[in-house]
């Protein structure tokens, strides 16, 4: 008898969660992590009390404050997130060595190679569950699954702090809204909507290659899963830094820099991104990464840019302190683009004539506001700005 051997954890509500549990006054009252109620930027996470009002990530301060009058707003103390996010994946690492990090709250485990260890893998799962809760002192949701998309949203049906596995997960999967399946935004629906398709079954028989193309491997086994990890292929910038910088805007125009070649790159390879990821290192060492899928896989600089930054911004939480390091890269590549071949997400055309005027008059023609910031910093040649460590990988 085949059996899941896919778990994802979600904590619940990981900042507000954190913040209750360091002042358990707080506990039943909606706590909203982010920033104070009167302040520009956006909810980070917000308790499920808050959550009751209306509010949820990525909201305005202001509109979140409108909508939940009673809210207890606060800025957060992302040093103490980042400690105890390692402790949820030092616990997880224990039981398996393939623990896909998805963000600092969230993970995938392999459980295949510990079968033999436990009486059935729900009693790994569960075990798993309650010791990374015991180890974090927080509510851990979980799911198990046969796939990676299969156990996150089984997850998403034990919230909060449940485990659950779903019997018939391909049944399952079919009968969901498209919009419901993880890696589909807004922008993805709307255009599916188009076609006429708003559930997995219609999407699945209509344009299989597609649902393929969406699912990116979320719905492989734990075998399939590993090999993929092992043949991967994505691109990468990175540089350390002269000295280390605590200046914003100076960090931006790194980033900026990195991910123009990046999109040349891809132009050059005639390659579609699918998701971008941001790494950042601080003066003390410790290193961070945050990845996102694109809306739609493209090479797009604009695309890349926009998806990059909140998680840079989001990095730059974490402590207080300067950069020594940042890189980032692109993965889930593609040579084609399988939804309609005549759509061209904003900015390509961009990027295609950028590139045509680098190609002739070298990387250094052409360059953003952002990046000009650079010059002053390091050397320029024909062929860009000399970085203290600059680097490429494939």
């Amino acid at each position: 008898m085949r059996l899941p051997a896919v778990l994802h954890l979600d904590i619940d509500a990981f900042f507000a969660a954190v913040e209750v549990l360091l002042n358990p006054a707080l506990k039943g009252k909606p706590v909203i992590v982010g920033g104070l109620a009167h302040e520009r930027g956006v909810v980070c996470t917000a308790s499920y009390e808050a959550r009751r009002f209306g509010v949820h990530s990525g909201m305005a301060l202001r509109t979140a404050a409108g909508k939940c009058p009673p809210g207890i707003f606060l800025r957060g103390r992302y040093h103490l997130y980042s400690q105890i996010s390692e402790k949820f994946f030092s616990c997880l690492r224990r039981f398996s060595p393939l623990v896909d990090e998805v963000s600092v709250d969230e993970a995938y485990l392999d459980l295949s190679g510990g079968r033999y260890l436990h009486r059935s893998v729900y009693d790994q799962a569960a075990r798993i569950k309650r010791e990374a809760e015991r180890d974090t002192g927080l509510k851990i949701s979980a799911g198990l699954g046969f796939s990676r998309l299969g156990a996150k949203l089984a997850t998403a049906a034990a919230k909060p702090g449940g485990l659950c596995w779903l019997h018939d997960e391909p049944e399952f999967i079919r009968q969901l809204e498209v919009d419901r399946i993880p890696g589909v935004g807004p922008q993805m629906a709307l255009i599916l909507q188009g076609l006429g398709v708003r559930r997995v079954h219609e999407l699945q028989s209509r344009y299989l290659p597609l649902w393929k193309r969406i699912m990116g491997g979320r719905l492989d086994d734990g075998a399939e899963w590993r090999r993929r990890q092992a043949g991967a292929k994505s691109f990468s910038r990175e540089t350390t830094f002269r000295e280390d910088i605590a200046d914003r805007e100076l960090i931006v125009s790194h980033l900026a820099y990195l991910l123009d070649r990046l999109a040349i790159h891809l132009l050059e390879e005639k390659l579609f991104a699918g998701r971008v990821e941001v790494k950042v290192r601080f003066s003390d060492f410790s290193t961070f990464v945050k990845r996102a899928a694109l809306p739609l896989p493209t090479f797009s600089y604009l695309a890349l840019f926009q998806a990059a930054l909140p998680l840079l911004e989001t990095l730059l939480k974490r402590k207080r302190l300067p950069l020594r390091l940042v890189g980032v890269k692109v993965e889930d590549l593609a040579g084609a683009r399988d939804l309609l071949p005549f759509f061209n997400p904003p900015g390509e055309r961009l990027t295609s004539g950028v590139g045509r005027v680098k190609g002739r008059f070298g990387f250094s023609a052409i360059f953003t506001a952002r990046e000009l910031m650079l010059e002053s910093l390091y050397p320029m040649e024909r062929e860009g700005l000399v970085l203290k460590t600059a680097s490429l990988t494939k």
